[in-house]
Protein backbone atom coordinates (compact mmCIF):
# COMPACT_ATOMS: atom_id res chain seq x y z
CA UNK A 1 0.00 0.00 0.00
CA UNK A 2 3.04 2.65 0.64
CA UNK A 3 4.35 1.61 -2.41
CA UNK A 4 1.48 2.89 -4.48
CA UNK A 5 1.23 6.13 -2.03
CA UNK A 6 4.80 6.25 -3.03
CA UNK A 7 4.40 6.06 -7.11
CA UNK A 8 1.35 8.22 -6.84
CA UNK A 9 3.82 10.99 -5.17
CA UNK A 10 6.75 10.26 -7.57
CA UNK A 11 7.80 12.75 -10.24
CA UNK A 12 7.44 10.35 -12.97
CA UNK A 13 3.37 9.98 -11.83
CA UNK A 14 3.36 13.45 -11.77
CA UNK A 15 4.54 13.94 -15.47
CA UNK A 16 2.34 11.17 -16.80
CA UNK A 17 -0.46 13.14 -15.35
CA UNK A 18 0.58 16.40 -16.81
CA UNK A 19 1.15 14.95 -20.37
CA UNK A 20 -2.13 13.01 -19.89
CA UNK A 21 -3.60 15.99 -19.21
CA UNK A 22 -2.45 17.66 -22.29
CA UNK A 23 -3.11 14.85 -24.50
CA UNK A 24 -6.79 14.19 -23.31
CA UNK A 25 -8.30 17.37 -24.64
CA UNK A 26 -6.48 17.73 -27.69
CA UNK A 27 -7.77 14.41 -28.51
CA UNK A 28 -11.45 14.84 -27.54
CA UNK A 29 -11.41 18.73 -29.48
CA UNK A 30 -10.13 16.41 -32.67
CA UNK A 31 -13.97 14.78 -32.91
CA UNK A 32 -15.26 17.79 -33.40
CA UNK A 33 -14.42 18.04 -36.99
CA UNK A 34 -14.85 21.57 -37.99
CA UNK A 35 -14.67 23.52 -34.19
CA UNK A 36 -11.13 21.65 -34.24
CA UNK A 37 -10.02 22.91 -37.86
CA UNK A 38 -11.17 26.43 -36.70
CA UNK A 39 -8.73 26.34 -33.62
CA UNK A 40 -6.08 24.92 -34.98
CA UNK A 41 -5.84 27.69 -38.01
CA UNK A 42 -6.49 29.95 -35.68
CA UNK A 43 -3.74 28.62 -33.45
CA UNK A 44 -1.88 28.61 -36.19
CA UNK A 45 -2.40 32.04 -37.59
CA UNK A 46 -1.65 33.62 -34.00
CA UNK A 47 1.88 31.35 -33.70
CA UNK A 48 2.74 33.31 -37.03
CA UNK A 49 1.47 36.87 -36.31
CA UNK A 50 2.52 37.08 -33.01
CA UNK A 51 6.05 38.24 -33.27
CA UNK A 52 4.76 41.05 -35.55
CA UNK A 53 2.12 41.96 -33.08
CA UNK A 54 4.88 42.12 -30.15
CA UNK A 55 7.25 44.41 -32.08
CA UNK A 56 4.68 46.84 -32.74
CA UNK A 57 3.39 46.62 -29.70
CA UNK A 58 6.96 46.92 -28.22
CA UNK A 59 7.41 50.36 -30.64
CA UNK A 60 4.73 51.89 -28.43
CA UNK A 61 1.49 50.87 -30.51
CA UNK A 62 -1.61 49.60 -28.20
CA UNK A 63 -1.64 45.93 -28.62
CA UNK A 64 -5.48 46.43 -29.98
CA UNK A 65 -4.12 48.83 -32.38
CA UNK A 66 -1.31 46.87 -33.83
CA UNK A 67 -3.30 43.51 -34.14
CA UNK A 68 -6.09 45.65 -36.37
CA UNK A 69 -2.87 47.21 -38.26
CA UNK A 70 -1.40 44.05 -39.18
CA UNK A 71 -4.65 42.37 -40.28
CA UNK A 72 -5.29 45.73 -42.90
CA UNK A 73 -1.43 45.63 -44.18
CA UNK A 74 -2.06 41.31 -44.01
CA UNK A 75 -5.38 41.98 -45.74
CA UNK A 76 -4.13 44.34 -48.51
CA UNK A 77 -1.54 42.41 -49.75
CA UNK A 78 -3.81 39.40 -49.61
CA UNK A 79 -6.23 41.39 -52.06
CA UNK A 80 -3.53 43.03 -54.56
CA UNK A 81 -1.95 39.39 -54.73
CA UNK A 82 -5.56 37.72 -55.25
CA UNK A 83 -6.18 40.03 -57.62
CA UNK A 84 -2.50 39.60 -59.84
CA UNK A 85 -2.97 35.67 -59.14
CA UNK A 86 -6.94 34.83 -59.35
CA UNK A 87 -7.20 35.61 -63.10
CA UNK A 88 -4.45 33.34 -63.83
CA UNK A 89 -5.76 30.32 -61.41
CA UNK A 90 -9.28 30.98 -63.10
CA UNK A 91 -8.29 31.09 -66.45
CA UNK A 92 -6.31 27.73 -65.86
CA UNK A 93 -8.88 26.18 -64.03
CA UNK A 94 -11.60 27.36 -66.51
CA UNK A 95 -8.71 25.34 -69.20
CA UNK A 96 -8.07 22.42 -66.94
CA UNK A 97 -12.51 21.76 -67.01
CA UNK A 98 -12.59 22.45 -70.97
CA UNK A 99 -9.25 19.53 -71.26
CA UNK A 100 -11.44 17.22 -69.23
CA UNK A 101 -14.00 17.24 -71.71
CA UNK A 102 -15.85 13.45 -71.73
CA UNK A 103 -15.84 12.93 -75.12
CA UNK A 104 -12.03 13.87 -75.67
CA UNK A 105 -11.40 11.87 -72.13
CA UNK A 106 -13.11 8.99 -73.95
CA UNK A 107 -11.52 8.95 -77.61
CA UNK A 108 -7.52 9.64 -75.36
CA UNK A 109 -8.21 6.57 -73.28
CA UNK A 110 -8.91 4.74 -76.02
CA UNK A 111 -6.22 5.85 -78.28
CA UNK A 112 -4.05 5.30 -74.89
CA UNK A 113 -5.26 1.91 -74.29
CA UNK A 114 -4.19 0.53 -77.66
CA UNK A 115 -0.84 2.27 -77.61
CA UNK A 116 -0.07 0.61 -74.48
CA UNK A 117 -1.37 -2.84 -75.75
CA UNK A 118 0.81 -2.56 -78.75
CA UNK A 119 3.91 -2.06 -76.58
CA UNK A 120 2.91 -4.57 -74.29
CA UNK A 121 1.12 -7.36 -75.98
CA UNK A 122 0.16 -9.46 -73.18
CA UNK A 123 -2.24 -6.44 -71.90
CA UNK A 124 -5.73 -6.29 -73.69
CA UNK A 125 -7.01 -2.62 -74.36
CA UNK A 126 -10.37 -3.66 -73.48
CA UNK A 127 -9.05 -4.24 -69.60
CA UNK A 128 -6.82 -1.31 -70.19
CA UNK A 129 -9.56 1.09 -70.82
CA UNK A 130 -11.59 -0.13 -68.40
CA UNK A 131 -8.82 0.22 -65.74
CA UNK A 132 -8.40 3.86 -66.84
CA UNK A 133 -11.87 4.38 -66.77
CA UNK A 134 -11.91 3.30 -63.18
CA UNK A 135 -9.38 5.40 -62.83
CA UNK A 136 -10.78 8.49 -64.14
CA UNK A 137 -14.38 8.18 -62.34
CA UNK A 138 -12.89 7.62 -59.04
CA UNK A 139 -10.55 10.82 -59.43
CA UNK A 140 -13.47 12.65 -60.52
CA UNK A 141 -15.51 11.60 -57.63
CA UNK A 142 -12.80 12.24 -55.00
CA UNK A 143 -11.91 15.64 -56.90
CA UNK A 144 -15.80 16.45 -56.61
CA UNK A 145 -16.16 15.70 -52.92
CA UNK A 146 -12.94 17.51 -51.95
CA UNK A 147 -14.70 20.49 -53.58
CA UNK A 148 -17.77 20.43 -52.03
CA UNK A 149 -15.75 20.13 -49.15
CA UNK A 150 -13.57 22.59 -49.22
CA UNK A 151 -16.34 25.20 -50.37
CA UNK A 152 -18.25 23.93 -47.18
CA UNK A 153 -15.42 24.66 -44.92
CA UNK A 154 -14.24 27.96 -46.31
CA UNK A 155 -17.91 29.51 -45.19
CA UNK A 156 -16.93 27.77 -42.11
CA UNK A 157 -13.11 29.64 -41.86
CA UNK A 158 -14.86 33.01 -41.89
CA UNK A 159 -14.79 33.12 -38.19
CA UNK A 160 -11.01 32.33 -38.21
CA UNK A 161 -9.78 35.93 -38.08
CA UNK A 162 -12.42 36.75 -35.35
CA UNK A 163 -10.79 34.00 -33.34
CA UNK A 164 -7.66 34.77 -34.33
CA UNK A 165 -7.73 38.45 -33.32
CA UNK A 166 -8.72 37.68 -29.59
CA UNK A 167 -6.07 35.16 -29.49
CA UNK A 168 -3.76 37.53 -30.26
CA UNK A 169 -4.86 40.75 -28.86
CA UNK A 170 -5.72 39.16 -25.51
CA UNK A 171 -2.86 36.18 -25.85
CA UNK A 172 -0.31 37.19 -22.68
CA UNK A 173 -3.35 38.15 -20.11
CA UNK A 174 -4.55 34.76 -21.09
CA UNK A 175 -1.44 33.60 -20.11
CA UNK A 176 -1.15 35.33 -17.13
CA UNK A 177 -4.44 34.35 -15.98
CA UNK A 178 -3.25 30.80 -16.52
CA UNK A 179 -0.31 30.78 -14.68
CA UNK A 180 -1.87 33.13 -11.99
CA UNK A 181 -3.92 30.06 -10.85
CA UNK A 182 -1.04 27.59 -10.52
CA UNK A 183 0.38 27.30 -6.91
CA UNK A 184 3.40 28.82 -6.19
CA UNK A 185 5.97 26.22 -6.34
CA UNK A 186 4.74 25.25 -9.80
CA UNK A 187 4.62 28.80 -11.16
CA UNK A 188 8.64 28.60 -12.93
CA UNK A 189 8.44 25.47 -14.27
CA UNK A 190 4.60 26.19 -15.91
CA UNK A 191 6.29 29.38 -17.44
CA UNK A 192 9.42 27.51 -18.40
CA UNK A 193 7.48 24.90 -20.23
CA UNK A 194 4.82 27.38 -21.62
CA UNK A 195 7.96 29.13 -23.11
CA UNK A 196 9.59 26.05 -24.90
CA UNK A 197 6.11 25.07 -26.02
CA UNK A 198 5.49 28.68 -27.78
CA UNK A 199 8.83 29.10 -28.92
CA UNK A 200 8.98 25.70 -31.06
CA UNK A 201 5.83 25.52 -32.25
CA UNK A 202 5.74 28.81 -33.52
CA UNK A 203 9.37 28.24 -35.19
CA UNK A 204 7.68 25.14 -37.02
CA UNK A 205 4.57 26.86 -37.92
CA UNK A 206 6.52 29.62 -39.69
CA UNK A 207 9.08 27.34 -41.08
CA UNK A 208 6.30 24.90 -42.60
CA UNK A 209 4.81 27.96 -44.55
CA UNK A 210 7.96 28.93 -45.73
CA UNK A 211 8.55 25.57 -46.58
CA UNK A 212 5.43 25.38 -48.59
CA UNK A 213 5.60 28.36 -50.50
CA UNK A 214 9.42 27.75 -51.46
CA UNK A 215 7.79 24.25 -52.78
CA UNK A 216 5.01 25.26 -54.33
CA UNK A 217 7.82 27.58 -56.36
CA UNK A 218 9.51 24.61 -57.08
CA UNK A 219 6.93 22.73 -58.46
CA UNK A 220 5.88 25.60 -60.78
CA UNK A 221 9.22 26.45 -61.99
CA UNK A 222 9.74 22.53 -62.71
CA UNK A 223 6.17 21.79 -64.59
CA UNK A 224 6.83 25.33 -66.40
CA UNK A 225 10.42 24.01 -68.05
CA UNK A 226 8.82 20.85 -68.85
CA UNK A 227 6.08 22.52 -71.05
CA UNK A 228 3.32 20.94 -69.18
CA UNK A 229 -0.25 23.11 -68.98
CA UNK A 230 -1.16 24.86 -65.70
CA UNK A 231 2.12 24.97 -64.24
CA UNK A 232 0.62 27.56 -62.04
CA UNK A 233 -2.21 25.84 -60.14
CA UNK A 234 -0.27 22.58 -60.16
CA UNK A 235 2.96 24.41 -58.29
CA UNK A 236 -0.15 25.78 -56.08
CA UNK A 237 -1.15 22.13 -55.45
CA UNK A 238 2.44 20.77 -55.00
CA UNK A 239 3.09 22.94 -52.44
CA UNK A 240 0.14 22.92 -50.25
CA UNK A 241 -0.13 19.08 -50.16
CA UNK A 242 3.46 18.93 -48.88
CA UNK A 243 2.60 19.47 -45.53
CA UNK A 244 1.06 15.50 -45.48
CA UNK A 245 4.03 14.04 -44.20
CA UNK A 246 5.10 10.95 -46.87
CA UNK A 247 1.88 10.84 -49.03
CA UNK A 248 2.08 14.71 -49.69
CA UNK A 249 4.32 14.50 -53.12
CA UNK A 250 2.17 11.64 -54.22
CA UNK A 251 -0.87 13.45 -54.02
CA UNK A 252 0.09 16.56 -55.90
CA UNK A 253 1.80 14.42 -58.37
CA UNK A 254 -1.43 12.75 -58.95
CA UNK A 255 -3.22 15.51 -60.94
CA UNK A 256 -0.05 17.00 -62.71
CA UNK A 257 0.59 12.66 -64.37
CA UNK A 258 -3.51 13.61 -65.65
CA UNK A 259 -2.58 16.80 -67.07
CA UNK A 260 0.25 15.16 -68.51
CA UNK A 261 -1.76 12.62 -70.16
CA UNK A 262 -4.40 14.51 -71.24
CA UNK A 263 -1.81 17.36 -72.56
CA UNK A 264 0.20 14.95 -74.70
CA UNK A 265 -2.25 12.38 -75.06
CA UNK A 266 0.43 9.25 -73.91
CA UNK A 267 2.58 8.58 -71.18
CA UNK A 268 5.76 10.27 -72.40
CA UNK A 269 5.72 12.64 -69.57
CA UNK A 270 5.87 10.08 -66.69
CA UNK A 271 9.28 9.41 -66.27
CA UNK A 272 9.75 13.10 -66.51
CA UNK A 273 7.15 14.35 -64.08
CA UNK A 274 8.20 11.98 -61.81
CA UNK A 275 11.97 12.84 -61.75
CA UNK A 276 11.15 16.58 -61.06
CA UNK A 277 9.04 15.48 -58.16
CA UNK A 278 11.79 13.63 -56.77
CA UNK A 279 14.45 16.47 -57.83
CA UNK A 280 12.21 19.03 -55.85
CA UNK A 281 11.73 16.69 -52.78
CA UNK A 282 15.72 15.87 -52.48
CA UNK A 283 16.01 20.08 -52.44
CA UNK A 284 13.43 20.40 -49.77
CA UNK A 285 15.04 17.40 -47.89
CA UNK A 286 18.12 18.26 -48.21
CA UNK A 287 18.07 22.33 -48.84
CA UNK A 288 15.23 23.61 -47.81
CA UNK A 289 13.86 21.67 -44.39
CA UNK A 290 17.43 21.91 -42.90
CA UNK A 291 17.95 26.04 -43.49
CA UNK A 292 14.33 26.30 -42.13
CA UNK A 293 13.79 23.99 -40.02
CA UNK A 294 17.56 24.42 -38.41
CA UNK A 295 17.47 22.52 -35.31
CA UNK A 296 13.89 23.76 -34.47
CA UNK A 297 12.49 19.22 -34.07
CA UNK A 298 14.91 17.20 -32.21
CA UNK A 299 13.02 14.27 -32.93
CA UNK A 300 14.29 10.98 -34.23
CA UNK A 301 13.05 9.86 -37.83
CA UNK A 302 12.07 6.31 -36.43
CA UNK A 303 9.85 8.44 -33.97
CA UNK A 304 8.41 10.71 -36.16
CA UNK A 305 7.36 8.02 -38.92
CA UNK A 306 5.35 6.48 -35.75
CA UNK A 307 4.12 9.44 -34.65
CA UNK A 308 2.72 10.21 -37.93
CA UNK A 309 1.45 6.79 -38.53
CA UNK A 310 -0.51 7.40 -34.99
CA UNK A 311 -1.96 10.52 -36.22
CA UNK A 312 -3.03 8.85 -39.52
CA UNK A 313 -5.13 5.98 -37.92
CA UNK A 314 -6.77 8.08 -35.24
CA UNK A 315 -7.40 11.12 -37.42
CA UNK A 316 -6.55 10.50 -41.15
CA UNK A 317 -4.65 12.85 -43.04
CA UNK A 318 -5.45 16.19 -40.33
CA UNK A 319 -3.85 13.88 -38.16
CA UNK A 320 -0.70 13.39 -40.32
CA UNK A 321 -0.42 16.97 -40.60
CA UNK A 322 -0.89 18.02 -36.99
CA UNK A 323 0.91 14.54 -35.59
CA UNK A 324 4.35 16.29 -35.29
CA UNK A 325 3.10 19.69 -33.45
CA UNK A 326 0.83 17.84 -30.75
CA UNK A 327 3.64 15.22 -30.35
CA UNK A 328 5.84 18.56 -29.48
CA UNK A 329 3.61 19.58 -27.12
CA UNK A 330 3.52 16.52 -25.61
CA UNK A 331 7.28 15.80 -25.43
CA UNK A 332 8.14 19.42 -24.32
CA UNK A 333 5.53 19.61 -21.56
CA UNK A 334 6.86 15.81 -20.37
CA UNK A 335 11.04 17.03 -20.75
CA UNK A 336 10.11 20.60 -19.28
CA UNK A 337 7.88 19.45 -16.48
CA UNK A 338 9.95 16.09 -15.63
CA UNK A 339 13.06 19.13 -15.11
CA UNK A 340 11.67 21.25 -13.36
CA UNK A 341 10.00 18.81 -10.71
CA UNK A 342 13.89 17.91 -10.82
CA UNK A 343 15.93 21.12 -10.46
CA UNK A 344 13.23 23.14 -8.75
CA UNK A 345 12.87 20.65 -6.00
CA UNK A 346 9.74 20.24 -6.07
CA UNK A 347 9.85 16.66 -5.58
CA UNK A 348 12.63 14.20 -4.83
CA UNK A 349 11.33 11.27 -6.39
Amino acid sequence: MKENIHLFRSRQWKVFIVALAIALPLYVTSTFDELFLILVISFIATMVLKPLVDYFENLGMARWLSVITIFIVLGSVFIVGLMAVFPVVTKQIEQISTTFDKERIAAMMNDLSLSVSRQIPFLKSAVILDQFNQILVGFGNTAGNTLSGIVGTAATLAIVPFITFFLLNDYYSMQKAFIRNMPNKYFEMTLNIMYKIEDQLSKYIRGTVIESIIVAVLYMIAYFFLGINYATVLGLIGGITNVIPFAGPFIGGIPVLLISIVQFGNLSMLVPVVISIILVQQVDQMVVQPAVFSKIMDIHPLTMFIVILVGNEMLGVMGMILAVPIYTIIFVTAKETNWGLKNYKITHT
